[in-house]
């Protein structure tokens, strides 16, 4: 069996189960940056939850790994193969994933990064099943261009995170620089470079591909700050003997994109009101 052959064969045996109603292939594959290291990612829209058992049939009798009904994220069974391929296997419910795309396509709705990485995956995925046409009728929808409002919505957001409101991504790492915690700058780093992703994809109109190779992928965007991959990649050498360095490194991240921002007359006002 040929890598380009398993994930049809796992749809087909999804497919057998009534409250599926379509299967997809996802992720990196299907997205066009995947390496030796990307799994077989699969999602299942179902109607209703799927039964644990049916899925442990599907997949323990070619699994040498197997973890069935994982909920760190989505609800999920993971696995390798005996061939050694890993599979990841994401059960969604169907109605809540279209009243996603129609809060984010049609109402706008922004959040603190990644706003728009679930569209990607839609608009990225490979259809292997379709019992309804449903899935067909959600991704021609999901291939509307980018809505500025929702562009407008996400740097909204976004912006003040980043820098300018007075909790911002910005004004806690230079707290937790002084309190010496490099614990808290790393996970404080991690925030604002979600927001700054969000930020510069919704700049350029868009999808978000997700949390891989941002760096490689967004250097390819038409609109990018000059320097800023050398710059996040400074950014993120945080050792105790460079703590105190880290503040004015995000700053010279942040702050190009601003600069861009306000180039493209999209840099939203200041936050909170003069005193």
């Amino acid at each position: 069996m040929t890598t380009t052959d398993l994930p049809q064969t796992l749809a087909d045996l999804y497919a057998t189960i009534p409250q599926v109603l379509a299967v997809v292939q996802g992720g990196s594959v299907t997205a066009g940056n995947q390496d030796a290291s990307s799994d077989i990612d699969l999602y299942v829209y179902c109607r209703e939850d799927v039964p644990v058992a049916l899925r442990r049939n599907i997949a323990a009798p070619r699994a040498q790994r197997l973890e069935i009904d994982n909920h760190f994220a989505e609800c999920g069974d993971e696995w390798i193969e005996r061939d050694g391929r890993a599979v990841d296997v994401m059960f969604r419910p169907a109605a809540s994933f279209e009243d996603h795309l129609h809060y984010l396509l049609e109402r706008f709705e922004a959040h603190q990064g990644y706003s728009t990485a679930v569209w990607h995956n839609l608009r990225t995925s490979r259809l292997l099943f379709d019992r309804e046409g449903w899935f067909a009728r959600l991704q021609a929808q999901a291939l509307q261009p980018y809505p500025d409002g929702l562009a407008q919505a996400i740097i909204a957001l976004n912006v003040p995170l980043l820098s300018g409101h007075i909790n911002s991504r910005a004004a806690q790492v230079a707290v937790a620089v002084r309190r010496r915690d490099l614990v808290a700058v790393n996970g404080i780093l991690t925030k604002l470079l979600a927001s700054y992703f969000d930020v510069l994809y919704a700049l350029n109109r868009v999808p978000h591909p997700g949390e891989k190779r941002l760096l490689t992928l967004a250097a390819s965007l038409p609109l990018t700050p000059a320097g800023f991959v050398p710059a996040i990649e400074q950014l993120l050498t945080v050792t105790p003997g460079t703590l105190d360095d880290v503040p004015a490194r995000a700053s010279a991240v942040i702050d190009p994109l601003l600069d861009l921002l306000a180039v493209h007359g999209q840099r939203p006002p200041a936050w909170g009101e003069p005193v």
